[in-house]
C-alpha cells in the first residue's frame, strides 16, 4: 500500500475517511477552494509536493470547486504524488480525473466514505 507523508482532503461536509487517513501520515482538512491554496502555500522548503496525497470532493458550497482546484494545480505546476476523489458528484468526480490524469497526475483508488 502507497503512503504519503501528507495528505489533504479537500471537502466542506465530511470528516476525512479511514482509508484516506491509513494513506498519509498527516492531514490537513480543506473545506473551501482558498484553505487548499493556503495549505500549499504554507509547505516549507524541505517539504515535497511528491510527498502529498490530495483526496477531492467537488462540491465545495457556495465557492469555487474541487475542479477548480485541480485546474490551479495545472496552472501553478503543482505535481503531487498522488490523489483520489471521493465526491458524491458523479460528473464532478469524472471531471477532476479526466483533467489530472489527462496531465499525467497519477490516481489512486478513490476513498469512499
Amino acid at each position: 500500500m502507497t503512503r504519503w507523508l501528507y495528505g489533504l482532503w479537500l471537502d466542506d461536509e465530511r470528516e476525512p475517511s479511514k482509508e484516506f487517513l491509513s494513506r498519509v501520515e498527516s492531514c490537513y482538512v480543506a473545506e473551501t477552494f482558498e484553505d487548499a491554496i493556503f495549505y500549499l502555500a504554507n509547505f516549507r522548503e524541505d517539504e515535497s509536493y511528491d510527498d502529498l496525497y490530495i483526496d477531492f470532493d467537488h462540491d465545495l458550497g457556495e465557492g469555487k470547486t474541487g475542479y477548480d482546484f485541480a485546474k490551479w494545480l495545472l496552472e501553478h505546476e503543482i505535481e503531487i504524488g498522488g490523489f483520489g476523489i471521493h465526491s458524491m458528484n458523479p460528473v464532478g468526480a469524472k471531471n477532476i480525473y479526466e483533467l489530472l490524469t489527462h496531465y499525467g497526475y497519477k490516481y489512486w483508488p478513490p476513498s469512499f466514505i
